[in-house]
């Protein structure tokens, strides 16, 4: 009996003592079931220790955050980096400084480019606008509609919203076409500059790049200096062109000219072809597309000084833009009539006037750098 009660104490001790070892081993090891936790990793099962933060999860486990950039209206690079990715626990956005839980999610939420925000300013156009293409030297009074981006502050669009008909200027504008020449253009200059007319000249782009120094004649007398594109292609007609060629030819032009110091905001389609299209493209260069209401055709051959005179004064009203010819063949008849043009247009009451250079889109008109 007593043998039997031994035995039995010492199976209890003996159970006891394993009992005992096995909590020991687990707390000395940190306790198997609370050393690790059951975790979720980009759709992967996984186990990290307990504590573990987001951020040392995702080191583990090859996590990465792409950010995205902030782009402007044109999709350049305004701020590179500047939208960060985020982390995601079970869906939600987590700090890495996040402790993990067991049964946690972890997903990467990367980020995507962003536009920069629009903005939208209403300005009323003082003394009224010009319209595009421009037939006339005329005005009419309303508002622009200017949308921009907010940070860039580059141009996305401008609509013109009239308020009133159109007034015609008390004024006429003689323009020369298919210069510079040296036959002719510095000739015109003379005769213009002695009877005091500014005039509005539209020059070919490799013309110009022949004849440099008549283009700059030209500027340091007051003239305006337009751009009638490049090579003045007329074949097909020149609004009928592919739209990078035309486009093409308008900036050739203006490059030329702007090498010799004159900054085109004028633009004269070759044989005054356009087309919306056409007046789009040469908008998104910061050039308006002009016309003409009064055409003599000076070009024509045989046509007489005195003829040339009478068409013009005949068709000539308040407003008018005037078509003559600088190049493009023998202008002798052109150079003989300017004086009786100019002296029966004065007779009349009206001015003789530059076009002006006011581009169809203002390139900053947020008036920031």
């Amino acid at each position: 009996m007593v043998l039997l009660r031994r035995v039995s104490v010492v199976a209890a001790v003996v159970l006891v003592a394993a009992v005992v070892g096995t909590l020991l081993a687990r707390w000395l090891l940190g306790g198997s079931e609370r050393a690790s936790l059951s975790v979720t990793v980009a759709g992967r099962s996984g186990h990290v220790a307990v504590g573990t933060t987001l951020a040392q999860a995702a080191a583990t486990f090859g996590l990465h955050l792409h950010s995205g950039d902030v782009l402007d209206v044109n999709g350049k690079v305004l701020r590179a980096g500047a939208v960060p990715g985020r982390f995601l626990v079970d869906g939600r956005p987590a700090s890495v400084g996040t402790r993990l839980r067991s049964g946690d999610r972890i997903t990467v939420a990367n980020a995507h480019d962003r536009r920069e925000p629009l903005v939208r300013r209403i300005v009323r156009v003082s003394g009224g606008r010009t319209s595009d293409p421009q037939f006339t030297v005329s005005r009419t009074p309303g508002e622009q509609v200017i949308v921009s981006g907010a940070l860039s502050h580059e141009l996305v669009s401008v609509r013109f919203h009239p308020s009133g008909p159109a007034r015609m200027e008390s004024a006429v504008a003689l323009t020369f076409d298919d210069g510079p020449s040296p036959q002719y253009t510095l000739r015109i200059l003379a005769a213009l500059t002695k009877l005091r007319v500014r005039a509005t000249f539209f020059v070919i782009g490799y013309l110009a790049e022949a004849n440099p120094d008549l283009v700059r004649q030209e500027l340091r007398l007051g003239m305006t200096v337009g751009n009638h594109s490049y090579n003045h292609p007329q074949v097909p007609p020149f609004a009928q062109l592919p739209p990078q060629l035309l486009s093409d030819e308008i900036a050739l032009g203006e490059q030329v000219l702007g090498r010799l110091g004159a900054q085109p905001r004028l633009f004269r389609p070759p044989g005054g072809s356009t087309s919306p299209q056409l007046v789009r493209a040469a908008a998104a260069l910061g050039q308006r597309v002009v016309l003409w209401s009064v055409d003599p055709a000076d070009w024509s051959p045989g046509s007489s000084a005195k003829e040339i005179t009478k068409r013009v004064l005949s068709a000539v009203r308040p407003g008018s833009i005037v078509i003559l010819h600088d190049g493009g063949g023998d202008r002798t008849a052109t150079l003989t009539a300017l004086p009786a043009i100019v002296r029966g247009i004065r007779h009349r009451g009206l001015q003789l006037v530059a076009l002006t250079a006011t581009p169809p889109r203002p390139r900053n008109p947020t008036g920031k750098p």
